[in-house]
């Protein structure tokens, strides 16, 4: 006899007490902000979809999974169906348990739920230091990649062991910084703040930048208060101009190094390993255990990015992307209808999942 006593939960952005009271029942060490529902909801105000959560229940056992679901524009017009991407940053499904036969019935109530949703495909970004891409593999349909090395700095050390844990260059730098009257100071208000995004705009610009790290007005005002609630946002000052800033949020066992700028003076002065050197100490101070730096912007293991991060940590884990189609009919269809319009780029993007999202002015 089957004594299960199941429930399923989809909340949208209009549900965000019952996100939040979700979210603070998960485990301790699944509670990341990654899952929070002020973070997901900046990608609804950046416009990126509308956010919601899958909660399956099962007895006392939990499987939460926040993603943007979008509706699929086909010929230029907004067609009856819809596509899944986890918002930037690290989500995919999390659960308090791993038996495999509540996972596979968390699966099963979701694919159902998809089914009635009319989804076509759905594109994950896991988390690498919860190594939860493991939790779908229960789904023969949906194939997982590793993508790339993350760098993370082990909190659990003394703060001697951490500053010995950096590369003797990324000392050297810190110190220079701060013998050239480079100061860092965690700041509250909103003029340092748009100092800041106009900052980080410029140095996307800089670096031509894809589209996806320019953020809309509304998202940095959501960052903003975000920031101010479960995070810090320091600035490098030398003397009375600002040479540099980041952010850096957490309100569980991990912090994230989440956005940083610098100008030109501070490239010079290395005012950003004086930044995240002193986002490793709030980030211990205030009992994180890990510091998620990220990785690199391609597949390099000399990516600039990457070899600036691994500075402050060889520490790593491998970053898994993952791709589930739901409806292969209807994916077949619009795929195709888009490699025929952009022959050239179906073949540089063929392991693009949804590359039909983009448009001609998307492509490079």
């Amino acid at each position: 006899m089957d004594s299960r006593t199941a429930s399923v939960e989809v909340l949208s952005s209009a549900q965000s007490a019952r996100w939040e009271e979700l979210f603070k029942d998960l485990p301790a060490n699944l509670r990341d902000i990654n899952f929070s529902f002020d973070y997901n909801f900046l990608y609804e105000l950046n416009g990126d979809g509308s956010i919601r959560l899958f909660h399956y229940r099962e007895n006392d056992q939990s499987y939460f999974y926040p993603f943007l679901i979008r509706p699929v524009v086909s010929h230029d017009k907004i067609s009856a169906y819809k596509d899944i991407e986890t918002v930037y940053g690290y989500t995919g499904p999390i659960a308090s348990s791993n038996d495999p036969e509540f996972i596979h019935h968390a699966t099963i109530a979701f694919r159902d739920y998809c089914k009635k949703e009319n989804v076509v495909c759905e594109f994950i970004r896991f988390h690498p230091l919860l190594r939860n891409e493991g939790l779908v593999t229960v789904d023969a349909d949906i194939k997982v990649y590793a993508l790339r090395d993350y760098v993370y700095v082990d909190l659990k050390k003394t703060e001697e062991e951490i500053w010995d844990g950096y590369s003797s260059p990324n000392r050297n730098k810190i110190r220079k910084a701060e013998r050239q009257g480079v100061v860092i100071e965690p700041v509250r208000d909103e003029e340092n703040f748009s100092v800041f995004v106009k900052m980080y705009l410029e140095n996307m610009r800089l670096v031509n930048a894809a589209s996806m790290y320019f953020f809309s007005p509304e998202f940095f005002k959501g960052l903003f208060d975000l920031v101010n609630k479960e995070g810090v946002f320091f600035l490098a000052k030398s003397g009375d101009e600002v040479v540099g800033a980041a952010v850096f949020l957490g309100n569980g066992p991990i912090a994230h190094y989440f956005l940083a700028a610098a100008s030109a003076e501070g490239k010079k002065f290395a005012a950003g390993n004086l930044l995240l050197h002193h986002g490793v100490k709030w980030s211990q101070q205030n009992g994180m255990q890990k510091l998620h730096l990220g990785g690199g912007v391609s597949e390099d293991p000399n990516d600039p990015l990457l070899v600036f991060k691994k500075n402050f940590s060889v520490q790593t884990e491998k970053f898994y992307i993952g791709k589930r189609i739901h409806n292969l009919k209807v994916y077949n269809s619009l795929v195709n209808e888009w490699d025929n319009r952009f022959p050239e780029a179906a073949i540089k993007y063929r392991n693009i999942l949804q590359r039909y999202r983009w448009r001609k002015e998307d492509l490079s």
